[in-house]
């Protein structure tokens, strides 16, 4: 009997280096990343995660180390050669991806646009009905006519992604998606990110939600002074070692003199235990206050002393 064929990955990276001055913003960041899989992106401010994203989407050229995509070396240029080959970004801020002044479907379709061939400018018709397309194959109800200022946050966070999709990506890299979005449109936006996982297109995802990376990725890389430091599951990663690694920390200016309580591993400590065997006491006696408190009530209204209301 043979043995299972491991599989490739589709992008790999290998000893990665990139210096801004005496800052060394990466140092020999090697990593692959396979179809279909989901990859949180953690680390600080100043660790390197803006870097990396940049080098990945085409913004920047690292000083040295290897980028492969499917077996094949890269050495992009610009974003639409990183785009060429699969890899796409979404940034945060969807407004930096939008183009005031035109249509919501010329705003999905903006990419084509672009091209030499495109002959959309030409037939408003077809220009309609490609984007019109574009959105039912998504589930996305957009008012593709109207003027894309028209549009609220969510809304517009979800043309920028669906914009994204229509480029048929094979890594999608996303930045805070849902940061400022309701938990109704991050739930709409997040089943459209694992549509796009079952059909084997590869996220790497920046959040400060920890249920957002438990819902989308599998594991988790961590990045410290611009090394990689930290590879695990994203399922075992617990709230504290999140915030320890994540971009919560570069929101936490906390002295340690002031430091806020972590409840879980206070557990662990001899007063932390103290307190909550105290507490504890302290809510099973409120629990039988309040039960010997039903129980009369019920007796005392089986004697018809208490009217109804």
């Amino acid at each position: 009997m043979s043995n299972p064929v491991a599989p490739e990955p589709l992008i790999r990276l290998r000893d990665l280096c990139k210096t801004f001055g005496a800052q060394r913003a990466l140092d020999q960041v090697s990593l692959d990343i396979y179809p279909g899989e989901g990859v949180a992106l953690l680390g600080a401010k100043g660790a390197g995660k803006s870097t990396l994203v940049k080098i990945l989407s085409g913004t920047l050229a690292p000083d040295t180390g290897e980028l492969w995509v499917e077996g094949q070396r890269q050495r992009f240029i610009s974003p639409l050669s990183a785009r060429r080959v699969g890899i796409v970004a979404v940034h945060q801020n969807p407004d930096d991806a939008i183009a005031p002044g035109l249509s919501v479907a010329e705003n999905l379709l903006l990419d084509e646009l672009g091209q030499p061939d495109a002959d959309f400018l030409l037939n408003r018709k077809s220009l309609l009905q490609r984007a019109e397309a574009i959105a039912a194959g998504l589930g996305l109800d957009l008012p593709l006519q109207h003027p894309v200022e028209r549009l609220g946050l969510a809304e517009r966070q979800l043309l920028v992604l669906a914009r994204a999709f229509a480029l048929h990506p094979k890594l999608l890299i996303l930045d805070e998606p849902t940061a400022a979005l309701s938990e109704t449109d991050a739930e709409r936006l997040l089943g459209l990110i694992d549509s796009q996982r079952a059909r084997g297109v590869a996220i790497l995802y920046i959040s400060q939600r920890l249920s957002d990376l438990q819902r989308v990725t599998n594991r988790a890389i961590v990045l410290q002074e611009g090394r990689l430091t930290s590879d695990l599951s994203t399922r075992h990663l617990p709230t504290a070692a999140y915030t320890l690694f994540g971009d919560v920390a570069e929101h936490l200016a906390v002295t340690p003199d002031r430091a806020l309580p972590v409840p879980f591993l206070e557990r662990f400590t001899r007063a932390g235990f103290i307190r909550n065997r105290a507490e504890g006491k302290a809510v099973q006696e409120q629990v039988v206050g309040l039960q010997v408190e039903a129980g009369g009530l019920g007796v005392q209204e089986k004697g018809g002393t208490h009217s109804d209301r």
